[in-house]
């Protein structure tokens, strides 16, 4: 068997316009979760004389991204995801694997809409928060 690969991410970002790169003033520092899940909607494809066995066939893709980590209210980054959230707006999150890969092998931007967010205490006087991005369309590498 194969040994595991690492996921190496060396930065995660949360910017307001499609436009906007990847820079120290938009990461989103103190994330220490940010795992994607895709979905895919399903119909029944199923045709007459199919055996009675049920077959889907994909139709909408979608993805969800449940953050969570330490909240930094000092940080435009962090006061941008609870503006996107108290606006109903839609911002881009951005995965930086290499900060100096070509063009398409920089990262993964995802446009999202904040659906949940939470900020509080934990047990030992650290601001925390946990977020959920709702996909907004296709991701895109950047």
């Amino acid at each position: 068997m194969a040994d595991p690969t690492p996921a190496f991410v060396d930065s995660l970002h949360l910017v307001s316009t499609i436009a906007t790169t990847p820079a120290e003033a938009n990461k989103l520092d103190g994330i220490s979760d940010a795992p994607v899940s895709m979905t895919s909607d399903t119909v029944d494809g199923n045709y007459l004389g199919g055996g009675g066995w049920k077959r889907t066939i994909p139709t909408l893709k979608g993805f969800e991204i449940s953050l969570s980590g330490h909240h930094m209210p000092e940080l435009a980054s962090h006061q941008l995801l609870e503006s996107l959230f108290l606006s109903g707006g839609t911002g881009y999150f951005l995965i930086v694997k290499d900060p100096d890969g070509t063009a398409g092998n920089v990262g993964t931007r995802y446009p999202v809409r904040v659906s949940s967010f939470e900020k509080g205490r934990a047990a030992g006087d650290v601001l925390t928060m946990t977020a959920t991005l709702v996909g907004q369309g296709a991701p895109v590498d950047f």
